[in-house]
């Protein structure tokens, strides 16, 4: 069993549900006993769709949700084919009310322009849609995405760190649009793995540069959700630990 890390923070603490080879039912079923949010990784449109009754965690697990949406999203058709793929997906998780949504952003703001007007117009808030920093799109670029478009940001320490991408200056405006935070090393002392820019690591093999980072963002911004995004049980239980005593020796959260 994993430890419990449900102590007082001024955000809430998530995992990612797919933590086991397991079903996300399963996944949240087991991360209910440690922390009191867990984000539904819908990664792929096709296989998530397919999910069944028995796939998908029951309200009754106590916990609090929110989504990641798929990464194979058809954006080449644009905005409008996107939100059509996605709203059979969006039906089948709407029992458990996720409170956000995180979205890696595509190319071509138009594209999100028009994913964002069918989110709109079917009656869903636009601060509940996370605009996530990816390798193509930077913290600069969501924080701009964000404020114009009226949506939430989602910042990821590890595409932050593999991409060597700077924070934006404006705190303040920053801070306002950030609602989670992901985060985990993107590599080990060993570098990247071959022919990738970064991975999901625990937070036990963050740099010390990667460390201040993680409490400049945890003291200077307000998330509501730091997800610690890794995906092993082992890895994760290390990395809840280590986030509980970065926020504890250095007063993070205070």
């Amino acid at each position: 069993m994993l430890q419990n890390c449900k102590s007082k923070k001024p955000w809430r603490v998530a995992a990612p549900s797919c933590v086991w080879p397991e079903t996300a039912a399963v996944n949240c079923r087991r991360l209910a006993r440690s922390v009191p949010e867990v984000g539904l990784y819908l990664l792929e449109t096709a296989s998530c769709l397919a999910y069944g009754p028995d796939d998908l965690p029951q309200k009754t697990f106590g916990l609090r949700y929110h989504a990641h949406l798929p990464l194979d999203l058809p954006w080449r058709l644009g905005g409008y084919a996107v939100a059509e793929a996605i709203a059979g997906l969006l039906d089948k998780i709407a029992h458990l009310d996720p409170w956000g949504f995180v979205l890696h952003p595509p190319a071509d703001r138009r594209d999100l322009e028009e994913f964002l007007s069918a989110w709109t117009g079917a009656g869903r808030n636009p601060n509940a849609l996370l605009l996530e920093n990816t390798e193509t799109v930077s913290p600069a670029d969501i924080l701009d995405l964000s404020r114009d478009l009226g949506c939430g940001a989602c910042l990821d320490l590890g595409h932050l760190l593999a991409m060597d991408h700077a924070v934006p200056s404006d705190t303040e405006v920053l801070a306002a649009r950030v609602r989670m935070l992901h985060v985990y090393s993107p590599f080990g002392p060993e570098g990247p793995p071959p022919g990738r820019r970064h991975a999901h690591r625990p937070l036990t093999t963050l740099s010390p540069e990667g460390r201040d980072q993680l409490l400049w963002l945890l003291g200077h911004l307000h998330p509501e959700t730091v997800v610690v995004e890794v995906f092993a049980p082992i890895h994760l239980l290390e990395s809840l630990a280590v986030l509980d005593a970065l926020v504890t020796t250095a007063g993070a959260g205070a």
